[in-house]
């Protein structure tokens, strides 16, 4: 009987002592590495996620519109095309359209950090490429043109702001 319990405290002792270690270094790690991320690092991620979606758009866009004018498709109707090309990334447009309240927050946080100019460089890069996809007006030379552009605008400003962070 002695023994039973001498066996089951040796075996809380090592239970504890080998679960007390994993337990404080998850505590530590948490305090450290963290899930919160800073305001520029959510801000940068929340732009990021909605640049890939804008990318896919704005290439459907595109392809529909100039197969609209070239390929005699969409009845040769430019509002069809843009609008198909719109329908069939509903669930794209919706993503960026809730996250944009998310990235105007976060932007009005990030924007008093340390990082204050890349971060209004990202937004303002951000907003242009935003309006252009989900508001889309001109020619299709136009937006041809302005595109590739405002990706590449977008694009060198999240890699500035991500060098700094």
């Amino acid at each position: 009987m002695k023994y039973n319990k001498m066996k089951h405290a040796i075996c809380f002792l090592l239970t504890i002592a080998i679960c007390l270690p994993i337990i404080i270094m998850a505590g530590c790690n948490g305090g450290e590495s963290g899930d919160k991320k800073s305001a520029p690092e959510a801000f940068y991620d929340a732009v990021v996620e909605s640049q890939s979606r804008l990318d896919i758009i704005a290439d459907a866009i595109y392809t529909n519109w100039y197969n609209a004018i070239y390929k005699d498709m969409f009845g040769k109707s430019i509002d069809l095309a843009i609008a198909s090309a719109l329908s069939s990334n509903s669930e794209n447009v919706d993503f960026i359209e809730s996250n944009e309240v998310e990235i105007q927050s976060l932007y009005k946080k990030a924007r008093d950090s340390e990082f204050k100019d890349e971060v209004k460089d990202v937004m303002n890069a951000y907003s242009d490429y935003y309006e252009f996809v989900i508001n889309v007006s001109g020619s299709f030379n136009s937006y041809s043109s302005s595109k590739e552009t405002l990706k590449k605008e977008l694009a060198n400003a999240l890699k500035h702001l991500s060098m700094e962070l």
